[in-house]
């Protein structure tokens, strides 16, 4: 295991994002994903960081992880009498005969036949907003599909807009405005820096925008906008994805 597949398992098993740990370590999402893309590696300032947000020492930083589970069957094997070791030996054996059929291998894509789109480090509220500021970080996601033209693309957040735009999909849209009702909109409330962002379907109605959840859940009420409000319709959301993890990409 490499050094930037050792920092995804590290994360993931203590339940952190790629943006929640990036905060922690006072630096860009888009920064950090590089890390365990291994395209660049940390700085001892930052590795001495993440040694105290793991407690680990930098020799198990950078050493392939042993769970507590396997720490722990270890200790229990060790513990038993030598034909109790045999016994175990030989029903793992047994086990791994019988799941071998229904083994399924991680599906891989060569990065090169994979379209991308470049994500904005702030998120798209598919929920209730979210306030959020552009430090101005950019990232690639991955997907097989391929795109069409857009002028800006967020990972989404929450699930007012499931289950057609799931959590944590990807987003792309236009700058153009407001066109058509009933459409799927990306929408700015607030003043610049400190907006509200959310995507969302856009009805027209008089003098005033009715915004609409596609989540039947009734938690999702509309809402409205109106001249008095401080808003935006950025434009139109024309693509999304959910993309493809790195471990899953070959080089």
């Amino acid at each position: 295991m490499n050094f930037g597949k050792n920092l995804k398992y590290l994360r993931t098993n203590a339940k952190l994002t790629q943006s929640q740990l990036a905060q922690m370590l006072g630096m860009k999402q888009s920064a950090y994903v590089l890390w365990e893309q291994k395209a660049t590696n940390p700085t001892l300032e930052l590795l001495e960081k993440l040694s105290d947000i793991y407690q680990l020492s930098f020799e198990e930083l950078i050493k392939t992880p042993q769970r507590q589970e396997e720490k722990q069957l270890l200790e229990n094997y060790r513990a038993l009498t030598e034909e109790q070791q045999e016994s175990v030996i030989t029903f793992t054996d047994f086990l791994l005969e019988q799941n071998k059929s229904n083994l399924i291998e991680l599906k891989t894509y060569p990065r090169s036949t994979l379209h991308y789109a470049i994500v904005e480090d702030e998120l798209l509220s598919a929920g209730f907003g979210e306030s959020v500021s552009n430090n101005g970080g950019h990232y690639k996601a991955y997907t097989t599909k391929k795109l069409s033209r857009y002028d800006g693309a967020a990972r989404v957040k929450g699930e007012s807009m499931e289950p057609e735009f799931p959590n944590f999909s990807i987003a792309t849209f236009l700058q153009t405005g407001f066109d058509r009702s009933g459409d799927i909109y990306a929408i700015a409330e607030g003043d610049l820096g400190e907006e509200q962002l959310y995507i969302k379907q856009v009805f027209e109605e008089k003098d005033q925008f009715r915004i609409h959840s596609l989540n039947p859940d009734p938690q999702y009420k509309d809402f409205y906008l109106g001249q008095e409000d401080n808003f935006r319709i950025i434009g139109p959301v024309v693509d999304h994805f959910e993309e493809i993890e790195e471990a899953q990409i070959e080089d």
